[in-house]
């Protein structure tokens, strides 16, 4: 998304909040490519002019640690780099010899320790972490980490750390006008299906969407009165079975998509409304069979940042736009008819076909492509558009 919104963003989020806490994805200075850091963690601090806390993984290092904490330090000045935290240290004596190096190498303070200790691994698989809503961490998982960490961190510190910085923008880049159109907006969320930008949804809200929640697994009806779906991303993979046996749930879909009532749905919801979903076990499950084509788990990880931009196939948007997204899957469409539609050319990644995203058929529109609604504006004003005359129509 634009960076100028970043600021805002975080701000609406974070400004009723203690302490707000902003976690890194991938190594802190990696971005689209090797040359510069954009869209890294690194830049993120930038924009938000916040400190930062390295976390390092010590486990069979003592002053090497500290040649790790010095090259963060000295790769950008622009950082502020404000402390460290040990990550799977072998004890006391080893935390302690990694702490004396850095400190007295790099002046950085180390603000705590965290033992190796397996019972506090966050369980993940193919695509990261499991997510919350699988249900994977439970009462004991957390409140055993929260202790570990009370006991080995620093806490009045890393506190004082937060404090360290500037101070939160007066929201006005994003326009707050509501909007009077009014739809009702079914957004699948279950174990199966839970990618989604909180602030995209928001935004939807904003634009007139009143969102209705269901489960693709667990619910054999749709909500009422709803004149749009939008189905994230997520591991249908992992819950083939019971995507399948829901065949209530299936046909209802289905049947609306020929109706004509519009559906966005971003890679494991692009999963979902095609053919079939053949897992990594070689199963065939059959899915909702809005859109052409059959998925399959490949085993091989597509990741990339692009710019999709829009052809007139699309179903909410004038052709030409840009559309900011990134591509982030395991699986393949195969059996692809020659007619198929696609709504998007891409300027980086894989897509569906070479360059190509976004199938279309009816007004539904699946992609592995998932964007930032609030990054691109004209998109959810265009889909809770695209609901509100549905609505009317029937």
């Amino acid at each position: 998304m634009p960076s100028n919104l970043i600021p805002e963003l975080f701000a609406r989020n974070a400004r009723k909040a203690d302490v707000a806490l902003i976690e890194g994805v991938m190594g802190f200075y990696d971005g689209l490519g090797g040359s510069n850091d954009e869209v890294s963690t690194a830049q993120m601090a930038r924009i938000l002019h916040s400190p930062v806390v390295l976390v390092i993984d010590a486990q069979g290092m003592a002053r090497s640690a500290a040649a790790v904490v010095l090259g963060f330090k000295v790769l950008d000045s622009r950082i502020n780099l404000a402390g460290v935290i040990l990550n799977r240290v072998a004890g006391e004596k080893h935390a302690e010899m990694c702490r004396e190096s850095i400190e007295t190498s790099t002046g950085v303070p180390v603000l705590g320790a965290i033992p190796l200790d397996e019972s506090i691994k966050l369980p993940e698989r193919h695509l990261g972490l499991i997510p919350a809503p699988e249900g994977a961490l439970s009462d004991t998982f957390l409140s055993n980490l929260a202790k570990i960490t009370a006991d080995h961190v620093d806490l009045t510190r890393l506190i004082e750390v937060a404090k360290n910085c500037s101070e939160l923008p007066e929201p006005n880049a994003i326009p707050v006008d509501e909007s009077e159109t009014r739809v009702k907006l079914g957004v699948a969320f279950d174990e199966a299906f839970n990618f989604y930008y909180q602030d995209a949804l928001d935004y939807l809200e904003q634009q007139g969407a009143e969102i209705k929640t269901f489960s693709p697994l667990h619910d054999q009806t749709l909500p009422a009165e709803i004149s749009g779906i939008y189905i994230g991303g997520g591991f249908p993979e992992m819950h083939a079975q019971g995507l399948e046996v829901n065949q209530g749930m299936r046909r209802s879909i289905l049947s609306l998509a020929e109706d004509g009532m519009p559906i966005l749905a971003e890679c494991g919801g692009m999963m979902y409304l095609s053919q079939s979903l053949s897992t990594s076990d070689q199963r065939r499950h059959r899915m909702v069979g809005v859109l052409p084509g059959d998925t399959e788990m490949t085993g091989r990880l597509t990741l990339n940042y692009t710019i999709a931009r829009t052809t007139d196939a699309h179903p909410f948007l004038k052709p030409d736009g840009e559309i900011r997204s990134h591509e982030f899957h395991y699986s393949k469409i195969v059996n692809l008819p020659r007619d198929a539609k696609y709504a998007y050319k891409l300027s980086l990644g894989q897509g569906i076909d070479q360059n190509l995203d976004g199938l279309v058929e009816y007004s539904t529109i699946g992609s592995y492509v998932h964007t930032h609604l609030v990054g691109c504006p004209s998109y959810a004003k265009a889909f809770v558009g695209a609901c509100h005359e549905h609505s009317a129509k029937s």
